[in-house]
């Protein structure tokens, strides 16, 4: 039987999250540690995000759900299972067969001298180390710690990465567009992809008249492209009186580009040099980062004066 040194007030909770979690992989031959892991961490919790647990036992099941999944965060794993490294086979085969940078992998093992710590971990790219018997609550918390925020941090450096190759390459298509509607198409899909899985997004274009009279109640806004609920509507006038009152708000701002979220939804209302306006409505967007308002805003007011040079030559 495997000896843990978890403190005896271990809590299980029962709560449910909205919060994305974090998923954990928890590979090893022995019932008994998948029990005692998720017990000793179910009330954990890393900026407010919970952890969710799955359980593989056995090198073979292991990697088929890394096959099936790329969002483990985290994979505590055994180093003997089928047979003396399985584990290491597993950890060897995740970097550099599946080419998952991302997740961090602490092994464990109750045999040490079936693998050698230093051995071990100048050979295989893993993040951790772990005698099961040295593993106490406080320290696996730790780990947890550790681990996870190495993880969120990779993560975010990789969603940037492929944020700044998105624009890249919304740059190329936005400059050859022909005409201001296959230029907003663009525009939605790669704002939309930049920051957000949600796929229900609208852009507007509102009449000058009715922005000069702020708060008409016969305001409409141009469907000028769309994703989702909305991509069959592209050329319709809509009145939405319960973006009206946001839409009142945004024009209070003085800067070229101002933005709202309510009810996870982004709110971006921004004008050209000659006087356009253009409101941007996406659904699913979380809390934005400092660092994504910027981007952002940055994109939309380049994109603003895309939409002016299109605009002009389309009129010529």
């Amino acid at each position: 039987m495997t000896e843990f040194l978890f403190a005896n007030e271990t809590k299980t909770t029962t709560e449910q999250s909205s919060t994305e979690p974090f998923h954990i992989l928890v590979v090893d031959d022995d019932d008994e540690i998948h029990v005692i892991t998720k017990m000793a961490l179910g009330d954990f919790k890393l900026d407010q995000r919970p952890l969710q647990f799955h359980s593989a036992y056995s090198a073979a099941e292991a990697k088929q759900m890394l096959q099936e999944r790329d969002d483990f965060a985290l994979m505590l794993l055994d180093v003997v299972m089928e047979d003396d490294h399985a584990g290491l086979e597993v950890a060897r085969w995740t970097r550099e067969d599946l080419k998952n940078r991302l997740i961090r992998i602490v092994l464990r093992t109750g045999q040490p001298g079936q693998a050698p710590e230093e051995e071990v971990i100048a050979k295989f790219d893993i993040d951790d180390y772990k005698e099961k018997t040295e593993l106490t609550y406080r320290k696996l918390l730790t780990l947890m710690y550790s681990s996870l925020r190495a993880f969120r941090d990779l993560q975010a450096i990789e969603q940037y990465k492929q944020g700044l190759e998105r624009i890249i390459q919304a740059s190329a298509e936005l400059f050859s567009a022909r005409s201001v509607s296959q230029l907003s198409q663009g525009i939605l899909e790669q704002l939309v992809a930049l920051l957000t899985r949600s796929k229900v997004a609208a852009y507007y274009k509102l009449p000058l008249a009715g922005y000069t009279a702020s708060g008409q109640d016969d305001e409409q806004l141009q469907i000028i492209a769309a994703t989702g609920q909305y991509s069959g509507r592209v050329g319709e006038q809509l009145k939405q009186p319960e973006v009206q009152q946001i839409l009142d708000s945004l024009r209070q701002h003085k800067d070229q580009v101002a933005y709202e979220i309510h009810n996870a939804t982004y709110y971006g209302l921004y004008q050209t040099s000659h006087g356009a306006f253009y409101m941007l409505f996406i659904e699913g967007v979380g809390e934005l980062t400092e660092t994504d308002q910027h981007l952002l805003t940055l994109f939309m007011n380049n994109t603003a004066i895309a939409f002016e040079h299109s605009t002009l030559l389309h009129s010529n």
